[in-house]
């Protein structure tokens, strides 16, 4: 059968501002008339890149269910039922457990339908890039899939709705889902733009390069190797990053604030950024979200600051700082900011009323807050026009660092990655900062991964990392962080810092922690794909 597919063309200018000058207009097309045409082979391409924008994706919910749950960051509000999440006592039934699932399967199946019906030897290199594009979406979310939920249904091909099936079961094994991103990851590099810009492209900065396949496969192969600690998924995942650092295609900014600086979007060090606009249907509510709680600049009404820093994690990353000035610490972080209505708010580690330029704080929350996103042109807390940065090359050399130490230990090459966000970091504050490090500083190469994942927080810290990196190294490396974290609870309590309704004690049995590497497989599924049983579930669910 001829495969449909409903394609809304966004006719708009991209300013500065990502304003968007004209209504959509929509259509109904088959997929093969849109790829014969470059102008509608775009059209296809932003609905693949809006697929990672969906409320339920990169948008809103994904942030709120890692938010909650990573073990580093925690819930100052949201709805009730979402505490279970913040607990890391979720079950199949918990809300938006289920929301990041359909969302990658909603993208999963758009891009099905370009792949079966593009052609990878078309003269069009639109139509070539298009299909890489798809290829490399796909093995995103995937990647995420496999990652969040394990073992999932890997379908490959355009769903038939003549025939109506849907029941397809969990992949035999986590492997062939490794496989399968892996290959579409490879294809997408051969098949993509060298650069969105590159002559007789109808794209523009918004669309990816084909780098941004390797920087995923980098990714990919530091999640296999922190499982099977072999060195040639670790000399993999180095390599990889080291392809995309040594492609010339993307360099540090010099002020780590550009990163997130709503005039200086699409920077030099973006491999994969995704587009809002402070318009109708093309705003974010992650800002919001994460954006510290009332602040008085977020669209002018108030941020939900639904999700805050925890405490231990404050303390851990400022003692990687020494004491001293770090610019991720001031712009990342913030621990008093102006509220809706004049208040001035302070944190943790600050007190209650503490006065700053004569001006005393009259409230207080026991978290620090995340500053990366606000947006005081908002239109409301749905509609942010701040980017999200899917993944930038801070994060290759951060790969590099941890592989190369697993496979050399803390040699001076491995210190020279590490040493790259460090110097950025003390070149972004005129008083300089933190101190770039030396193999002398590590004993060993736990001292120097340690060091690493202390890195990853300070530089990552909000950016849909941290959830990952708790527990791609299994339930010891978990159980650290869970450990230490309620310590610092119990101490909490004798500084009359703690918080019943958002203090969470994790639990750190065997059990529980295994049962937490992974998010249920959502009953929304169980109870929709005939393929899929009840005893299919994650383990503890």
């Amino acid at each position: 059968m001829k495969r449909i597919i409903y394609i809304t063309f966004a006719f708009f200018v991209l300013t500065a501002c990502e304003d968007f000058m004209e209504e959509p207009v929509n259509d109904f097309f088959t997929v093969e008339m849109a790829l014969s045409d470059p102008g509608s082979t775009a059209a296809l391409v932003e609905g693949v890149k809006k697929s990672f924008a969906a409320y339920d994706y990169y948008n809103a919910q994904m942030f709120q269910v890692l938010g909650f749950n990573s073990g580093v960051t925690g819930r100052r509000a949201g709805a009730n039922s979402s505490r279970a999440l913040a607990q890391l006592i979720q079950s199949a039934n918990t809300t938006w457990v289920d929301k990041p699932y359909s969302a990658c399967y909603s993208g999963i199946a758009s891009a099905n339908l370009i792949i079966a019906a593009a052609n990878p030897e078309s003269e069009s290199k639109s139509e070539r890039h298009a299909l890489g594009l798809s290829m490399f979406a796909r093995a995103v979310h995937y990647f995420n899939l496999v990652r969040l939920y394990g073992r999932v249904p890997l379908i490959t091909t355009a769903f038939d709705y003549e025939a109506g099936d849907s029941a397809t079961p969990r992949a035999e094994n986590i492997g062939l889902i490794h496989d399968q991103i892996e290959s579409d990851l490879k294809q997408a590099f051969e098949l993509m733009y060298d650069s969105p810009s590159e002559s007789g492209s109808p794209f523009d900065e918004t669309t990816p390069s084909r780098w941004v396949a390797k920087a995923f496969l980098a990714k990919l192969y530091l999640n296999k190797a922190s499982k099977s600690s072999q060195v040639a998924d670790w000399t993999k995942a180095r390599d990889y990053a080291l392809e995309v650092i040594g492609c010339g295609k993307y360099s540090l900014v010099d002020n780590y604030a550009d990163l997130f600086n709503l005039n200086t979007e699409f920077t030099s060090e973006s491999i994969f950024e995704l587009a809002f606009a402070s318009a109708p249907g093309a705003g974010s509510a992650m800002s919001n979200i994460l954006a510290p709680w009332k602040h008085e600049k977020s669209a002018g009404k108030g941020s939900w600051g639904r999700i805050i820093v925890l405490r231990e994690s404050y303390d851990r990353m400022e003692a990687a700082c020494n004491g001293v000035a770090d610019a991720r610490m001031e712009i990342g972080i913030t621990t008093r900011w102006p509220q809706l209505g004049g208040d001035i708010c302070v944190s943790y580690p600050r007190k209650a009323k503490e006065v700053v330029d004569e001006v005393a704080a009259n409230k207080f929350s026991p978290y620090p807050a995340i500053a990366k996103w606000i947006d005081p042109n908002g239109l409301d807390n749905n509609t942010a026009g701040n980017n999200y940065i899917v993944t930038r090359l801070a994060e290759m050399y951060l790969i590099a660092a941890e592989a190369e130490n697993e496979i050399n230990g803390p040699t001076l090459t491995a210190c020279g990655y590490l040493n790259e966000t460090i110097n950025r970091s003390i070149s972004t504050k005129d008083n300089g900062g933190i101190q770039p490090v030396a193999p002398a500083d590590f004993a060993d190469k736990d001292a120097f991964f340690n060091r690493v994942m202390d890195e990853r927080l300070l530089e990552l810290i909000g950016e849909l990392h941290s959830w990952f990196d708790v527990r791609r190294r299994g339930i010891d490396y978990f159980r650290k962080i869970c450990v230490a974290h309620n310590d610092r609870l119990d101490l909490a309590k004798t500084e009359k810092l703690f918080k019943s309704a958002t203090d969470e004690y994790f639990p750190v049995d065997d059990a529980s922690l295994t049962r937490n590497l992974l998010l249920p497989i959502p009953s929304t599924e169980i109870n929709n794909n005939p393929a899929i049983n009840p005893e299919d579930q994650n383990p503890g669910y």
